[in-house]
């Protein structure tokens, strides 16, 4: 089998996506796709980095960067247009260049690629959230052979606009346990990566997107000033946005990205792991399934998430501390709870590190390359 995945994303992101798109192009090749990714071919001025050293993973597979316009990367101006304008002229020229033959599977994220390549047999799409305008994504539901979905509210949604249910396949993202297994001990974690000994640590990884609830976290902090938050991660502008709102409150530690192998450093010296998705919106109630939870559960840490349908899909009570979306209060009254109860604490990390070890990146992918397979 011959995988050719297309999709607009500039490599190496600090954005989880890129990470997840290399593992997947890794272990599709592992799993004996020929596999090559397809990336437009534009600058990154934060990092230069060799994607495959960036994240990780082994170079089983071939990067091919097309050359196309970047209007975003000379100015965040006009961002919806310029982004339009972007992914249009990458697919416009991927189109040209790239030759999809018989039997090659076109997988994407992308629903627009699935429009430019639509005479392939087996398209294959990734979805992570359902565009408000539905104009175009709608012929795009019309051209896919299989979609991949990363919750049942997803695949729900797929159905209710045509999708026969058969073909989709819900996979959620995956994880690597061994790659937060840290032998350090915590008190050593925290003398190497700068946080205090004397405190208990609630840690945030990620973006800073309003929609990932970190003014939520931010505001429980002011309830329960006797610990530290730490916040580690965000692109700008939300960095600098949040930054610059919550860097004076004194239990708060506002860190940038790091990479991987820091963020497992830092959920090692970590006394609790904390999800605040917020619930005004459906991409972090319905459609998100974040690969930081996955990572969390890996990290064998107690974790505290927001009460929300995408979250339920994956844990429940016997894995997790649940408080409300949007509420410091009931976030401070999780925290409270996990930390004066030692059992409890215990108790969630050992089931999150065995429920995880469902959702391996190489059983999603082994998964998904038995659906397309079925493709006639």
């Amino acid at each position: 089998m011959r995988i050719k995945y297309i999709t607009n994303v500039r490599l190496p992101t600090s954005r989880a996506q890129g990470y997840a798109i290399m593992k997947m192009c890794s272990e599709f090749a592992k799993a004996g796709a020929e596999t090559e990714l397809f990336v437009p071919a534009r600058g990154n001025t934060r990092n230069k980095k060799d994607p495959f050293e960036y994240y990780g993973i082994e170079k089983n597979f071939e990067i091919k960067k097309i050359s196309s316009f970047d209007f975003l990367g000379m100015t965040q101006r006009f961002g919806k247009i310029f982004y339009w304008l972007d992914i249009l002229s990458f697919l416009a020229i991927t189109k040209f260049k790239v030759k999809l033959e018989a039997g090659d599977a076109l997988y994407t994220r992308d629903f627009m690629a699935i429009l430019f390549f639509s005479k392939q047999k087996r398209a294959i799409l990734e979805i992570h959230d359902i565009p408000k305008s539905k104009l175009f994504f709608a012929q795009a539901l019309k051209k896919a052979k299989l979609f991949v979905v990363l919750n049942s509210y997803l695949k729900e949604e797929l159905v209710s606009l045509g999708v026969s249910p058969d073909k989709i396949i819900i996979s959620p993202s995956g994880v690597e346990p061994q790659d937060f297994e840290v032998s350090q001990s915590q008190a050593d974690v925290r003398r190497e990566v700068g946080l205090p000994q004397d405190k208990k640590i609630i840690l945030y990884t990620g973006q800073f997107y309003p929609w990932k609830g970190v003014d939520t976290l931010a505001e429980t902090a002011k309830l329960v000033p006797e610990e530290n938050f730490v916040f580690v991660g965000g692109a700008e502008p939300e960095y600098s946005r949040f930054k610059k709102k919550y860097q004076n409150i004194s239990n708060i530690i506002i860190n940038p990205f790091q990479t991987r192998a820091k963020v497992a450093l830092y959920m090692k010296a970590s006394d609790i792991l904390v999800i605040p998705n917020s619930g005004k919106e459906k991409i972090s109630s319905h459609y998100t399934s974040p690969l930081k939870l996955f990572e969390y559960m890996a990290a064998q840490k107690p974790i505290i998430v927001s009460d929300l349908p995408s979250i339920r899909d994956i844990v429940n009570e016997e894995d997790a501390v649940f408080a409300k979306p949007d509420s410091p209060q009931s976030f401070a009254e999780a925290i409270e709870k996990i930390l004066g109860d030692v059992g409890l604490a215990r108790k969630i990390s050992l089931n999150v590190y065995e429920k995880v070890k469902r959702y391996s990146w190489q059983e999603r992918a082994k998964k998904i390359m038995e659906k397309i397979k079925e493709i006639a």
